[in-house]
């Protein structure tokens, strides 16, 4: 019999939170596909690196975990409120509390069964989706097959049931302590407004409001600890709950007031209905606003990656295949033979960078280059040489030059016009965002060469492999004349090939040069330490070059580079922030719209009589259409525009930062943008089913 009413039940509150339902299916949906993509044989077979991307997915799970119970409890609590009365009568008939409890529990688990298995199915279809994209990313193509790996059930099933057992084991604990009476009452808690003391409840608005300006300025003033940032974000957060306690209190306020602009048509009626909501929900709209600042912040910072991943690639690895070797006349001979072994080529290149023992250039960007840390720096702006000493890794010991003619090959071999240096000139070839750094006094260097003084000709800034292997930030171009009154410094072999050359070739070189430098391999290090042959407090250091430049969050650094091996591991790095970030973002999102879109249905069944009221003072249908539209657009747009606002500052200043630090194209408010436009699409969608959704069960009682 119990088992008859729960399925019953079930059904009927499927109908009744159709959205829950359908958000819990799109949450095991995405669980399912992500984490398919993560543990699937395909890729960690095809990549080396890919269970970095499974280790991401796994530690976002964790947040998954907790806002999805969370949201289970939440929506297992309300609508136990909802259905209080209901339980208060099973109790009046005889039924006791454990089973009353146990046959919820039932109803809960039965819907979560729905959503889960209609989850499975539309998560294969959205597995195909990321496989398609994961691989295109690559340049690969999918084969669509679904595959269900155990492993990727597994986890996916196991997160979906913690959730419910967290939340559900929470709810039937307060069944125990529930009475009849308690029962009967709770339906019309959400009906009360508290109105006390909201003249001082009114200060915590303004103080809120300007917390959030000082955050602003703070953001902006890049003065960071710690600590500070700790406490910031604690402050930020309470900031959030205390506005929605002061907004309430200054609407309660404003009503208790009486101007002459209250009583306008349906102005009243609605107010009413915003201060009986902020009355009771100040913590949830407050939650809700963090979940949406959370949503579009995770996505501003998916966009940033996802943008920039090609361009990374450009930046990084422009020639097929370049060589580093500290020694200024090395051949080549054995990268050679293994490149021609495995590719065919259209171009080799090997050529020298020289030196002239100063280090003008490199002292002048160590202490005006915004991306070099600080501590290169004394106080009263010169060069803090032990610092640089100690720990100065982004430029070489002395200034980088390149032959014209070297300089000019290597144009054409990446498909540039060759340029021309006029008479006594010299060039500079530098990564693009270091170029706001060169003030006059630099541009208005001379430089004393075997030819005589040179001034500054042109600055060039095509991508150009500047993270150590054609110089560290920078190369000084100058005549072949020139050059060869200064000592090699290193030198470095630049190949074009005919399609493209195997990933695995990367392997080849990097075990070429280990051992031409007399560097054992990884596994070879620890195996000596093991030995004691080495101290156990020294670490294993492969790359040779002397200086590294100064890119910041997406850095490829290698004395070996092969565009499709190092491109692949790049696009993995990449891919393994892009697609967590998104994943957090849409769930969080999704939650969030959730718990707003099932509030407003829930409570249409209790405005079906305050409508049908207006329509009896003489409201026509439009009218009241226009009203439902206004009540559902201020509680929907309250905590939406307050993330929005809160969120841009936050998310400029990100994006300003990711285009300082890496080069990338675009502006933070361009990836802020990007991010709030898909956001809007979801936003849309749960609005619009709310709204049909509400209009049609007032109307349908009226």
């Amino acid at each position: 019999m119990l088992n008859k009413l729960a399925l019953r039940n079930a059904r009927r509150s499927s109908r009744d939170y159709i959205v829950y339902v359908l958000t819990m299916t799109v949450m095991a949906a995405m669980m399912f596909a992500f984490d398919s993509m993560a543990l699937s044989p395909d890729i960690l077979s095809m990549f080396r690196e890919a269970g970095v991307m499974g280790a991401m997915i796994g530690l976002v799970s964790v947040f998954i975990v907790g806002i999805l119970a969370w949201l289970i409890r939440y929506m297992t609590r309300f609508m136990l409120e909802k259905r209080s009365r209901e339980f208060g009568t099973y109790l009046l008939l005889g039924m006791n509390k454990k089973q009353i409890s146990g046959l919820y529990m039932k109803e809960n688990i039965l819907m979560g069964m729905i959503a889960f298995l209609m989850g499975i199915g539309v998560g294969m279809f959205l597995q195909q989706i990321l496989m398609t994209i994961f691989y295109r990313v690559f340049g690969m193509d999918y084969p669509l097959h679904v595959q269900l790996n155990g492993w990727s059930m597994l986890m996916t099933s196991g997160i979906y049931i913690l959730c419910y057992f967290f939340a559900l084991i929470r709810n039937r604990r307060l069944f125990k302590k529930m009475t009849i009476a308690e029962l009967m009452r709770m339906e019309k808690e959400n009906e009360k407004i508290r109105e006390s003391k909201s003249g001082f409840a009114r200060i915590w608005f303004f103080v809120a409001v300007g917390f959030f300006i000082v955050y602003t300025i703070l953001l902006f003033g890049e003065r960071y600890s710690v600590a500070g940032v700790c406490c910031i974000t604690v402050c930020f957060i309470a900031a959030v709950y205390l506005f929605y306690y002061g907004f309430s209190a200054i609407l309660t306020s404003y009503i208790h007031k009486r101007k002459s602009g209250l009583y306008k048509p349906g102005r009243l009626f609605l107010l009413r209905q915003y201060t009986g909501k902020l009355g009771t929900m100040r913590f949830t709209m407050g939650t809700l606003t963090l979940l949406l600042m959370t949503a579009i912040l995770g996505g501003s910072v998916s966009m940033m990656f996802a943008r920039f991943q090609n361009q990374a690639i450009e930046n990084s690895v422009p020639f097929d295949i370049l060589v580093h070797s500290e020694n200024p006349d090395d051949a080549f001979d054995e990268e050679l033979a293994a490149i021609h072994d495995q590719c065919r080529t259209e171009d080799t290149w090997s050529y020298q960078i020289y030196q002239d023992g100063k280090q003008v250039m490199n002292e002048y960007l160590y202490t005006h280059g915004g991306t070099v840390s600080k501590k290169y720096r004394n106080p009263d702006g010169s060069l803090n040489e032990k610092a640089v000493e100690e720990d100065g890794y982004e430029y070489y010991s002395y200034d980088t030059y390149m032959r014209i003619s070297d300089y000019n090959h290597l144009r054409e071999m990446l498909g540039y016009e060759p340029v021309a240096l006029g008479q006594d000139k010299y060039a500079v070839q530098i990564k693009e965002r270091m170029v706001p750094f060169l003030d006059d006094k630099i541009k208005a260097r001379t430089l004393d060469t075997s030819l005589g003084e040179l001034t500054l000709d042109e600055i060039y800034t095509i991508p150009f492999s500047q993270n150590g292997n054609n110089g560290a930030d920078y190369l000084i171009i100058v005549p072949d004349e020139a050059a060869a009154g200064m000592d090699g410094y290193f030198s470095e072999l630049a190949v074009s090939t005919e399609g493209k050359a195997p990933s695995d070739l990367q392997q080849t070189l990097e075990t070429i040069r280990l051992k031409k430098n007399g560097i054992p391999t990884q596994e070879e290090f620890y195996e000596m330490q093991e030995r004691g042959e080495i101290p156990e407090e020294a670490y294993w250091e492969s790359e040779t070059m002397g200086g590294f430049g100064t890119d910041q969050i997406v850095s490829c650094a290698s004395d070996v580079l092969v565009r499709e091996g190092i491109g692949m591991d790049l696009k993995l790095a990449m891919l393994s922030l892009v697609f967590p970030l998104a994943y957090v973002g849409l769930v969080f999102l999704c939650v969030a719209l959730t718990i707003m879109s099932v509030q407003q249905l829930s409570d249409s069944s209790k405005y079906r009589f305050r409508y049908d009221v207006l329509s009896k003072l003489g409201m026509n249908e439009k009218e009241i259409d226009r009203l439902i539209l206004k009540q559902l657009a201020f509680y929907y747009l309250v905590p939406v525009v307050i993330a929005v606002i809160l969120s841009a500052a936050t998310a400029v200043y990100a994006g300003h930062q990711f285009v300082f630090y890496t080069g990338a194209n675009g502006s933070g408010m361009y990836y802020f943008g990007i991010s709030l436009f898909i956001f809007a699409g979801v936003y849309l969608i749960y609005f619009g089913m709310t709204y049909l959704g509400f209009k049609r069960n007032v109307h349908y009682s009226a």
